[in-house]
C-alpha cells in the first residue's frame, strides 16, 4: 500500500478549512489530517509533497458517470473503464459509480460483468465503487437521451437474476409509476441497493408510494422528470415539486452550467440544504472535443451553442441529441462543476466541495471516502485557486499530476519507523 505526506496545504476536510495543514496517508488510509503532524513521524520511504499553500480536499465522488476519454461503460471492455477512470482522475475524481444506459439486458449484463471485475482491482486511476443502472425501467415519456426502443417495464423474472448475479449493483434509477416499479423498489431496498427516482412522470402520490417502497434519492434533478400537470383544472404536483418538498429525498444535479441555470440551482439548494450531490452524468465524449458522437445508439452533438434566453453564458460544452431537443449527458469533470458552483452560483468553496465529496459518499452509504479524517481511505485532490487540478491520489497512490507542477513531488522521506 502507498504512503504519502502532504505538507503546507489548505486542507478542506470538507467540513472545515485548516489554513496550514498536513495530511499523512499510510498504507492507503489517512493517518493524520490537521495542523503539523508534530510527533507523528512518517515511515521510511513515504513520499513527501509540499502543497505550497494550495487546496487539498477529499477526492471527488461521482455517483453518476457513463464514460469519458472515449470510453463508454456500455463498451463492456476493461480498456474503456481504464480510459474513463483516467479522464476523470484529471478532474480530481477518485471514486466513480459507473452508470449503464438503457439497452437490451444482455448488453447491460455484459457491462456489469466488466464493472464487477474492475471493482475488485485497485490499479485503475479512480476507485470503481460499483454499478448504477439507469434504466431500462423508466417512463418512455421522459426518456431524454435514453434510447426509448429499449425501455421496458420491470419484470421480476428478468431483474431478480440480474441483481442476484451482480453484487456490484449499488444503485438503480427507476420510474416508480410504471407497472412493477414499486415492487422493484422494494427488492432494491431489501438488498441495500439505492433506489433512485428518475426519467419519471411520477405525481406527488406516486412519490409518496415510492418513498414507502424504499426510494430515497432523485436522479439528475429537473432533467428527465415531470412537473405540475392539470387534471380537470386541478393542479397536480409532479416529481420536481415533490422532491423540493420532501425532506426524506436526497437529490443530485448536473452542475455543468448548461443543464441548470443558476436560478434553478439556487432553488434546489435552498429547498434541500445538505442533501444535494453534484454529478457529472459524463459520457464517453468527455475530453474528446466538439462534434458528432454516439450514445446508446443515438446520434449526439457536443457543442457550446447556448440560447440567448438562457440566464448565463456557461463555460465549456454540453452533449445534445442530434435534433437539439434534449441534453445527452455532460462532458464535464467534477472540478468544473465545483468551479461553476463557486463562480456562477455563489456557493462557498467548502459547501461546493461537500457536494462533490461527503454528500455523494453518504448518499451511497460510503463513510470511508469523501472526507479527510483518520481511518478514511487516502483519496485526495489538490487544486489551485482556479479549481484547476494539480494532483489526484487514490489510497495515497498518485494517479494524476499536472505536468507543469513536477516540482511538487519530492523524494522519499527517511528516518521513520
Amino acid at each position: 500500500m502507498n504512503s504519502l505526506h502532504i505538507v503546507n496545504a489548505r486542507l478542506l476536510t470538507p467540513y472545515r478549512l485548516i489554513p496550514r495543514g498536513d495530511l499523512l496517508i499510510e498504507n492507503g488510509r489517512i493517518a493524520w489530517a490537521g495542523g503539523s503532524c508534530g510527533s507523528i513521524r512518517p515511515k521510511k520511504g513515504t513520499a513527501r509533497i509540499d502543497a505550497c499553500g494550495m487546496y487539498v480536499a477529499p477526492g471527488f465522488v461521482d455517483i453518476h458517470v457513463h464514460g469519458g476519454g472515449g470510453g463508454d461503460v456500455m463498451d463492456a471492455k476493461r480498456s474503456s473503464l481504464e480510459r474513463i477512470c483516467t479522464a476523470h482522475a484529471r478532474g480530481g475524481t477518485t471514486s466513480l459509480l459507473l452508470t449503464t444506459l438503457t439497452a437490451p439486458l444482455d448488453h447491460v449484463a455484459a457491462a456489469l460483468d466488466t464493472i464487477e471485475s474492475a471493482s475488485r482491482r485497485s490499479a485503475l486511476d479512480a476507485r470503481v465503487l460499483g454499478a448504477h443502472l439507469e434504466g431500462p425501467y423508466l417512463n418512455v415519456l421522459h426518456a431524454g437521451a435514453q434510447n426509448p426502443a429499449f425501455i421496458v417495464p420491470p419484470r421480476e423474472t428478468e431483474y431478480l437474476p440480474l441483481l442476484a448475479s451482480h453484487p456490484s449493483i449499488r444503485r438503480v434509477t427507476l420510474a416508480p409509476e410504471v407497472p412493477g416499479g414499486l415492487i422493484l423498489a422494494g427488492h432494491l431496498r431489501d438488498r441495500g441497493i439505492l433506489a433512485s427516482i428518475g426519467h419519471s412522470g411520477a405525481t406527488y402520490h406516486d412519490v409518496l408510494a415510492a418513498l414507502e417502497a424504499g426510494c430515497t434519492h432523485v436522479t439528475h434533478m429537473f432533467c428527465g422528470m415531470g412537473s405540475i400537470t392539470r387534471v380537470n383544472g386541478y393542479r397536480v404536483s409532479g416529481l420536481v415539486e415533490s422532491t423540493l418538498l420532501l425532506d426524506s429525498l436526497t437529490a443530485e444535479m448536473i452542475g455543468d452550467g448548461h443543464h441548470l441555470p443558476p436560478s434553478l440551482t439556487r432553488l434546489l439548494l435552498k429547498a434541500k440544504p445538505g442533501a444535494v450531490a453534484l454529478v457529472t452524468d459524463a459520457i464517453s465524449a468527455t475530453g474528446e472535443g466538439l462534434g458528432a458522437h454516439q450514445l446508446g445508439g443515438l446520434e449526439i452533438l457536443v457543442e457550446h451553442t447556448v440560447p440567448e434566453t438562457f440566464e448565463i453564458e456557461p463555460p465549456g460544452a454540453v452533449a445534445k441529441l442530434r435534433d437539439r431537443s434534449a441534453f445527452a449527458g455532460s462532458v464535464a469533470t467534477m472540478n468544473q462543476l465545483v468551479r461553476f458552483m463557486t463562480g456562477s452560483v455563489g456557493v462557498p468553496l467548502g459547501s461546493a466541495v461537500q457536494m462533490a465529496t461527503a454528500i455523494p459518499a453518504r448518499i451511497i452509504g460510503r463513510l470511508d471516502i469523501g472526507v479527510l479524517a483518520p481511518g478514511a481511505w487516502g483519496d485526495v485532490v489538490m487544486f489551485d485557486e482556479n479549481l484547476d487540478v494539480v494532483l489526484t491520489a487514490v489510497e495515497g497512490r498518485i494517479t494524476y499530476q499536472d505536468p507543469s507542477h513536477d516540482e511538487l513531488t519530492g523524494g522519499a522521506q527517511g528516518g521513520g519507523e
